[in-house]
């Protein structure tokens, strides 16, 4: 699928193993129809023993969705597909033998600047996006993701870099941790790493999504926890679980009051006006309101 994608449209990104036996009907069915992306996973979430499986899988459900746009070709959208490869070698394959004219990209898995230009080697030859996920030992230094902040924003393959996305089990796990049930991610150490990630990466233009949920059975801890994602930049969130996905597209939805103040603050020539009690400066807030309008093309204004 060779189009461009803006970052705000990943939105949700449903989860899903590839050895799931319904992984086709998911897809194809349009099963949650607000849905705005999939992650099919052949990293974590698939056992060595299940893998030959799970890439038969991803070869019938792409083949699948291919025959879905030709005899469909002015239909609904399906969301955008990403995949989750186990390794580069396991990319590489995917490449060779999978139907890629629907993919949109890949989630690299334990990417550093030791593998970074492997994954160039491998894929450069593609159009696919990269969702590069930092969950590696290097992400406790700063200097380190600082340096990588500063190489992928040079390197050739900055534009294939759709989002960078905060792996935060692999970080916990690397921490002896889990994820409270009744607590944000902000209220441990995870909540310094993403404030980190975000000032390092940011800066460099760079987009981050927010780590997972996995515990889905109290959406209001959700729903605090997205409405501190979003304060800190993020623009998305991986969902394990189909109920988590009304709650998440609902606290990105913008009000309609940052909606009017950032059109004024797009439009307007002066140096600095104020709306609705506040002070807008243009010169300093213009990145924000083109957030805020793009966040509301995809996800809407209540």
């Amino acid at each position: 699928m060779n189009k461009t994608i803006s970052p705000w449209n990943i939105g949700s990104s449903l989860y899903i193993p590839a050895n799931h036996p319904d992984l086709t009907k998911i897809i194809i069915n349009n099963k949650y129809p607000t849905l705005k992306s999939i992650i099919i996973c052949l990293e974590d979430a698939i056992k060595s023993e299940d893998i030959l499986f799970a890439k038969h899988n991803l070869q019938q459900t792409m083949l699948q969705v291919a025959s879905f746009y030709t005899n469909n070709p002015s239909g609904n959208q399906l969301p955008l597909i990403f995949v989750r490869p186990r390794n580069i070698a396991m990319a590489k394959w995917i490449i060779t033998n999978v139907n890629l004219s629907y993919m949109v990209g890949f989630v690299l898995p334990k990417f550093d600047a030791n593998c970074l230009d492997d994954w160039w080697q491998a894929l450069r030859t593609t159009s696919l996006y990269w969702m590069p996920t930092l969950e590696t030992q290097d992400v406790y230094n700063i200097i380190k993701m600082q340096q990588l902040s500063d190489t992928l924003n040079a390197h050739p393959c900055r534009d294939k870099i759709l989002v960078l996305r905060i792996g935060g089990n692999d970080l916990m796990n690397g921490l002896r941790l889990r994820r409270h049930r009744n607590m944000t991610l902000y209220d441990g150490p995870i909540g310094y790493l993403i404030k980190m990630l975000v000032t390092v990466f940011a800066q460099n233009n760079f987009y981050l999504t927010a780590p997972v949920c996995e515990h889905f059975s109290d959406n209001d801890l959700l729903r605090q926890e997205v409405i501190l994602d979003i304060n800190h930049g993020l623009i998305g969130k991986t969902i394990i679980h189909p109920s988590q996905l009304t709650v998440i597209d609902q606290a990105y939805r913008v009000s309609q009051q940052e909606f009017t103040e950032a059109q004024q603050i797009l439009a307007t020539t002066q140096g600095v006006f104020k709306v609705n009690g506040s002070m807008c400066e243009p010169t300093t807030q213009h990145r924000w309101a083109a957030d805020i309008l793009e966040r509301a093309k995809y996800f809407g204004i209540y």
